[in-house]
């Protein structure tokens, strides 16, 4: 257990990174946010938090504090799951809207960000049923949490990361592929080193991390397929 002693303090640097790579798209013009977005946002920054607090609870040996608050906790990620895939029409909408005859990305990389963004969501998933799974056996059950974090945190970084190239690139040198590559150089390492430093660099979770970076540089060729297309319009709806 001495690898996962202060995890509580680890925790804060996710924390912070989701917090700040999301500041300039939600705070600036938060009036105008959908309420699927504001319920959304803070539950995430909630799931956050808890994974935060959990860990210093167990360490302070609050282990009937941390069960309590672990059953409002699952209900939380419930509600992410939810707003997450309620939100997950707003590529098409923008897609939709898309001036022809405008500079921007192409359509079809919408379509592969949504792919993306689902099987993240899928990840966080299936990281919240595993982490109660094993509920009784403290390692896996700490590291799927871990995980879980790690699964939400790239549709954040990417959405600040568009705004800093965006910032400091002139519109016409702007390209999602440095998205793409800035955003797998900060999530990867830093997952990585974490896998690393709690011992599950071969563990489950952990594999489906790195499967995550692989679907996010495959979203064109996934988007640009027609199939792909027909199927993402016919199973949502908006």
């Amino acid at each position: 257990m001495d690898r996962y002693k202060n995890l509580h303090l680890w925790m804060l640097l996710p924390l912070l990174l989701a917090q700040i790579s999301i500041f300039y798209f939600y705070w600036p013009d938060v009036a105008t946010k959908t309420w699927e977005i504001h319920i959304h946002y803070w539950l995430v920054s909630l799931w956050y938090l808890l994974v935060v607090i959990q860990p210093y609870l167990i360490q302070v040996n609050r282990v009937s504090s941390h069960r309590t608050l672990g059953i409002l906790g699952f209900a939380i990620a419930g509600g992410v799951i939810f707003t997450g895939l309620s939100l997950l029409d707003l590529p098409l909408k923008i897609i939709d809207n898309m001036d022809p005859n405008s500079q921007g990305p192409p359509a079809f990389l919408f379509y592969g960000v949504l792919m993306a963004e689902f099987f993240e969501m899928l990840g966080f998933a299936i990281a919240v049923v595993m982490a109660i799974l094993y509920r009784h056996d403290l390692k896996n059950h700490a590291w799927w949490l871990v995980a879980s974090v790690f699964f939400m945190i790239s549709p954040a970084l990417g959405r600040g990361l568009i705004l800093f190239w965006r910032a400091v690139l002139p519109a016409e040198n702007f390209s999602p592929l440095y998205v793409f590559v800035s955003m797998e150089l900060i999530y990867l390492p830093l997952f990585l080193w974490f896998a690393y430093k709690f011992g599950k660099v071969k563990h489950p979770a952990t594999l489906i991390g790195v499967l995550l970076v692989i679907i996010r540089f495959a979203t064109r060729p996934l988007g640009a397929m027609e199939s792909v297309q027909d199927f993402l319009r016919c199973v949502i709806q908006y």
